[in-house]
């Protein structure tokens, strides 16, 4: 069970500390410095794990500690490692996906995620977690990256999922202030779920007529690591496996397919 918990410094980490300080209380909570323990009741939370200097990620590898990333970790023991999954708990792709059965047969659905903070990989996993939540499991993906500036690169993506619906992605990092943006959306062929943050809605469309979902104010990585907090190991609720699952492989092969000229086949 997690008793303490260390922050990585990064822009978002006001966000991840408040979330871990809220459930083990102030006290519990630190930022990771050279020195500190890393039993297994601690929990390094950590934004990119490829800004992490060598030694410090050999180090990290090499303890009891739970990493927590927002990203899959390369070479990290899956019991020892999590790529967190807050938007699966709290927030506009969980309040979607409960309404994804008045669609009907799926055609299309899409998930893009401009985030003004580095890191392609946390940008490109956050994306993924809303593609597989609406539309399921891939069966192949195309890809490819393209730097945008000075720190600002972006992936998109192109695929099918294994219903055959066609799968679009897109995540950005590094984008400039003000230009940070959650983008997901379901069709089928009763009608078309969307949530844009720069509106904050979320919108059904039926026969050209606009009504609102509910919209929920909840933070989702308070709540994901409220969760985390409260179990015991570091497996994820039963319910979300599968789509955790299905996310993991998604995530891997996008990457692939970055580096391929052809599609990658799940």
């Amino acid at each position: 069970m997690i008793t303490r918990a260390l922050i990585v410094p990064s822009p978002t980490d006001q966000v991840r500390r408040a979330a871990y300080e809220r459930v083990l209380g102030t006290d519990c909570v630190d930022w990771l410095t050279d020195g500190a323990s890393l039993t297994d009741d601690v929990a390094v939370d950590l934004a990119d794990p490829d800004d992490l200097p060598d030694g410090l990620r050999e180090r990290l590898l090499a303890s009891d500690a739970l990493i927590v990333a927002g990203a899959p970790v390369a070479g990290a023991p899956d019991a020892r490692s999590l790529a967190a999954w807050p938007d699966l708990l709290a927030g506009p792709v969980v309040a979607l996906a409960a309404d994804l059965d008045s669609l009907g047969r799926r055609t299309m659905s899409k998930s893009v995620v401009v985030a003004e903070a580095p890191g392609l990989g946390p940008a490109a996993w956050r994306a993924v977690l809303g593609l597989i939540a609406l539309g399921g499991g891939l069966r192949r993906i195309a890809a490819r990256v393209e730097p945008r500036g000075p720190g600002f690169s972006a992936i998109y993506g192109v695929g099918r999922f294994r219903d055959d619906s066609v799968a679009y992605v897109e995540a950005m990092a590094g984008a400039p202030s003000g230009a940070g943006l959650l983008s997901y959306e379901a069709l089928g062929r009763g009608g078309i779920r969307e949530f844009d943050s720069r509106r904050s809605i979320n919108r059904v469309i039926k026969s050209g007529v606009e009504t609102g979902l509910p919209a929920t104010q909840d933070e989702p990585y308070a709540q994901f690591v409220a969760s985390l907090c409260r179990r015991d190991g570091t497996r994820p609720p039963p319910a979300l496996a599968p789509t955790l699952a299905d996310a993991h492989a998604a995530y891997a092969a996008l990457l692939r397919a970055c580096e391929s000229k052809r599609a990658i086949a799940l």
